[in-house]
């Protein structure tokens, strides 16, 4: 079959990770834009500018008839009620106009369509499927409000997937209330802005609620009756209110923000234990799950649900959380009225690589660049021999390949790798180069077929995405308590060769000559910034971090 001359366009306009996706038919070609890796903002909620400019330099180059669909979301709010307030800021819709992209906003464009956010991310799923059958379930923070009561917002939804066909099957709503005690607070009855809630109670950010998640094993979990009682009663004068690491560390109150954090995790699970026993029982002949939404990040629940066994196989995105709005959004262009389009991604193939193609740089562009910032380096034949020979000496390498990730976890393009049983090595990241509280744990990557060896998982298991934090194996929790957290347990990505070749062939030398077939995988970034995405931003992050060396394309940076 012949492929259509349409170029699909998704804007994600949301109040977290805004983003950019396109999707050329023509040639099957994806990728997305991070709001927050180009403005160097982390969860920037930005209009997608800097993804819009690039997807304008890409539609230069472009045939002038190809057929051109555009389509947009925001959560909550409507993307027009966002973009006429910016232009009550300043002249929002002039700049538009001056840049040329005023196609971008619906206020000059009536073919630019707005889709709704829960459909979007069931979308995003469905593309990135490797079921011909499963139920699919959105569940974050909040979506769009639901048909004309505006008070009632989306909290999850289910949907049957059959082959390229969604049905929405199940609608959860919830509504945001206003404090009776404190007139500056709301409240919502919804696990996932309650779970938002506690974390901005915790950490001062209702954006950290992966790290909730990673200190709750260190509390002890009270039963909580009514969500909204418990809010209105949680002594917000001991919030945190401080900013930085050292001035958490160092509160009086830590032992009670442990607590909450095991309380609010223990009732995020419950809340999901109900859940998903009801769409078991409702849709038996559904033997696999893929969930998605923010709420998908809960990698300690994902691995429970993996354990109960309620599911044959389940299924987590790269990208659950509002980075994918905008991929999802330019797969309901593509696929909702041609669901013949769709063909499942099997787990030996599935890629989160989809960053911006401009951002791979060949060889002597790489080189130009190195020269231009004064730094020395070595080009290697073989990269991967020579990382190799690092790791296995316990050095700690910046290891910068091909396109980025687009979810919010290093998988093996834009990482900072380490071998997972040196001594201290969790202290050396968290204190000179991650920077982050000492409690947090870190990840580990495993090539597929030595998973089992290592951690309580069954034979074949598939963690692309490191969305699983699994129990390790007993005789292996002394060897690799640096990749563990307090509970034993380990949040693994599982490598194939068809996910990322360089990357397996990595880790599987290592092997070959330590034994030992995984590494410590965290992320390219320091606490507080996002993922590197470009070259520059490598450089930077070399010139200021103490990393032994970094690892761009075959170049390997070397300190003077």
């Amino acid at each position: 079959m012949n492929k259509s001359n349409k170029f699909y366009i998704g804007l994600g306009k949301t109040k977290y990770n805004s983003s950019v996706c396109t999707i050329d038919e023509t040639t099957s070609e994806i990728q997305i834009w991070l709001t927050e890796r180009l403005n160097r903002k982390k969860a920037s909620g930005a209009w997608p500018l800097e993804g819009i400019e690039s997807v304008e330099n890409i539609l230069n180059t472009h045939d002038p008839k190809l057929e051109i669909m555009i389509a947009e979301n925001r959560d909550v709010q409507s993307p027009e009620f966002f973009e006429n307030f910016c232009d009550v800021k300043f002249p929002f819709y002039d700049h538009l106009k001056k840049k040329k992209i005023e196609k971008y906003s619906k206020k000059f464009n009536p073919l630019l369509t707005t889709e709704n956010h829960h459909e979007a991310h069931a979308f995003a799923a469905l593309a990135m499927s490797p079921f011909e059958q499963s139920l699919i379930v959105v569940m974050d923070g909040a979506g769009n409000t639901l048909h004309d009561q505006s008070e009632l917002l989306e909290e999850c939804s289910v949907f049957t997937q059959n082959g390229g066909k969604l049905e929405l099957v199940h609608k959860r709503s919830t509504k945001i209330i206003k404090s009776l005690n404190d007139s500056k607070q709301y409240y919502s009855n919804g696990i996932g802005l309650f779970y938002e809630k506690i974390s901005d109670y915790i950490f001062n950010d209702s954006n950290s609620s992966g790290k909730v998640m990673g200190l709750a094993p260190f509390g002890v979990a009270t039963q909580i009756k009514d969500r909204i009682h418990f809010q209105e009663n949680l002594q917000w004068s001991k919030s945190f209110k401080g900013k930085t690491k050292v001035e958490w560390e160092s509160s009086e109150n830590l032992q009670r923000y442990y607590n909450l954090a095991a309380s609010v995790q223990h009732e995020f699970e419950k809340d999901f234990d109900g859940l998903i026993e009801k769409i078991r029982s409702d849709f038996p002949s559904y033997k696999n799950i893929i969930l998605t939404g923010g709420c998908a990040l809960n990698c300690t629940n994902n691995a429970r649900l993996l354990e109960k066994k309620i599911f044959e196989k389940i299924y987590v995105l790269p990208f659950p959380g509002d980075e994918s709005i905008s991929f999802g959004i330019a797969n309901i262009l593509r696929l909702k009225n041609n669901p013949e389009n769709w063909k499942s991604l099997s787990f030996t193939n599935q890629s989160a690589y989809l960053g911006p193609i401009a951002s791979v740089l060949s060889a002597s562009e790489i080189e130009l660049k190195l020269i231009q910032n004064k730094i020395s380096y070595l080009k290697h034949g073989n990269v991967v021999e020579r990382a190799v020979n690092e790791l296995k000496n316990g050095k700690i390498i910046g290891w910068f390949q091909g396109r980025s990730e687009s979810g919010p976890r290093a998988l093996g393009n834009r990482s900072i790798l380490a071998r997972p049983d040196r001594a201290d090595l969790k202290n050396v990241l968290n204190s000179s180069i991650k920077f982050r509280e000492s409690f947090r744990p870190y990840g580990c990557s495993v090539i597929h077929e030595k998973a089992q060896d290592y951690f309580q998982v069954e034979e074949n298991f598939d963690a692309p995405y490191m969305s699983f934090a699994v129990k390790l194996k007993s005789k292996y929790k002394i060897l690799l308590k640096e990749v563990s957290h307090v509970d034993g347990s380990s949040r693994i990505q599982t490598v194939r060769p068809g996910q990322n070749e360089l990357f397996y062939q990595l880790i599987k030398q290592f092997g070959d000559q330590s034994n030992l077939y995984c590494l410590l995988n965290t992320s390219l970034n320091i606490m507080g910034e996002p993922i590197v995405e470009t070259v520059d931003d490598a450089i930077r992050f070399f010139q200021s971090t103490p990393v032994d060396s970094m690892y761009i394309g075959n170049f390997e940076l070397l300190r003077k």
